[in-house]
């Protein structure tokens, strides 16, 4: 049954939702065959520079925006910032913004693997929740698991 709510009234709050989408904000920039390229710009079919040094190819891409009372009523979708260094020099390049299920490296080396969730970083110095209001997140997939760099961070995309 609905319920209609009075004006200046929120409606009445439910269970908060686990957040587990992936995701990047901004213009945080991906390692494509022909040069670094902003997230946003990114296009199905687009070519991506993997870790490995052969190339991968961008699926699908989706944004997913989330408002105030949605980020209100559930704050485990508030993104993590991930200062520039925080995971050793050049890793990221630059401040990056990413979803708290989004996957990153860890290992010193970019060729040597740990992968862990953003979320699971925030204890470490300059990795931290982003307070925010309105946050937009760009998803991309290739059609086969890949490591690819964005902001000089190797991240993990599944298909």
């Amino acid at each position: 049954m609905a319920t209609r709510s009075e004006p200046g009234r929120r409606p009445p709050r439910q269970e908060p939702i686990r957040w587990t989408l992936p995701g990047f904000c901004g213009s945080a920039r991906v390692t494509t065959s022909f040069g670094d390229l902003p997230i946003q710009a990114l296009r199905r079919r687009d070519p991506l520079r993997t870790v490995q040094g052969t190339l991968a190819t961008v699926d699908w891409i989706d944004c997913i925006q989330l408002e105030e009372d949605f980020l209100h009523a559930n704050p485990d979708a508030l993104p993590v910032r991930i200062s520039a260094g925080a995971l050793g020099n050049g890793r990221p390049e630059r401040d990056v913004i990413v979803s708290p299920h989004q996957v990153v490296n860890v290992a010193p080396g970019q060729f040597q693997q740990d992968f862990r969730r953003a979320r699971d970083l925030t204890d470490k110095p300059g990795i931290m929740r982003q307070p925010e209001m309105l946050i937009s997140y760009y998803v991309f997939h290739c059609a086969a698991p890949a490591a690819v760099m964005v902001e000089g961070l190797c991240v993990s995309v599944s298909p």
